[in-house]
């Protein structure tokens, strides 16, 4: 990733996120908060631009450079994928040394659902627009307060219901976040969590539109409660799921 190698040089990375926090900037704007000559930061500007990460337009008689979101996104999903990879040796690893399943594991609740929809619709429904369909009434901290449903798009955001008065409650934490293929959450809707269980959903294209699976495990976090937390969330996913599909 030419990105990643462009950065490795302290005085450009410096460049960069000079240009994040102040840009757009002309060259002698850039030049005069960094004690290197005008000449050594142009050369740092024409690799960034070279890498994707910096634009540069011209303002008159002045060349200007700002921060390329495009590059930086790319940047981003190269950086994302890369780190799944690795989640996914160590599950595999783990797996194979027995750290992650074990005799007297909880089975996972597992539910999948076909939609006719296309997966980028399937998952922009389920993630950024669930607050039109979740049973809040029924599948909330506060129920009838509930004025409002909001999954954060990005690793470490949250998912949260808004009350009323505008108070924020968080039912989980994001944990990974691969649009439009996947995403998974610390979850602990409650408010004194005393653990939290782990949900992954997958989207994947079929015939027909796109299968959505929903895999909610990690019930031994709860001690002897696990059974009965799981055996209730075997209902309550089918119930939310219905209103999913139903908006659908």
């Amino acid at each position: 990733m030419d990105g990643l190698a462009t950065l490795a040089d302290a005085t450009r990375r410096a460049i960069f996120e000079h240009l994040v926090r102040r840009g757009p900037l002309a060259v002698g704007e850039i030049a005069g908060a960094f004690p290197v000559s005008r000449p050594a930061v142009s050369q740092h500007l024409k690799a960034l631009v070279d890498a994707g990460l910096v634009t540069a337009s011209s303002a008159g008689t002045r060349r200007v450079y700002s921060v390329n979101p495009e590059g930086v996104s790319a940047l981003h999903r190269w950086i994302d994928a890369r780190w799944q990879q690795v989640i996914d040796t160590f599950e595999r690893a783990a797996r194979t040394e027995g750290a992650v399943m074990s005799v007297s594991a909880i089975p996972a609740v597992r539910k999948t659902r076909t939609v006719p929809l296309g997966v980028e619709a399937a998952f922009d429904l389920f993630t950024a627009r669930v607050g039109e369909w979740w049973p809040t009434a029924t599948h909330s901290i506060h129920e009838e307060d509930v004025k409002e449903v909001r999954l954060e798009g990005r690793v470490g955001g949250r998912m949260v219901e808004v009350t009323t008065d505008g108070r924020e409650y968080s039912w989980a934490d994001v944990l990974a976040w691969n649009p439009p293929q996947r995403f998974v959450l610390s979850w602990h809707p409650n408010l004194e969590p005393e653990a939290a269980s782990r949900l992954e959903v997958t989207f994947r294209a079929v015939e027909g539109g796109t299968e959505v699976v929903l895999v909610h495990s990690g019930w031994e976090e709860f001690g002897e409660r696990g059974v009965v937390l799981r055996d209730n969330y075997e209902g309550g996913w089918e119930s939310v799921l219905s209103r999913y599909t139903a908006a659908v």
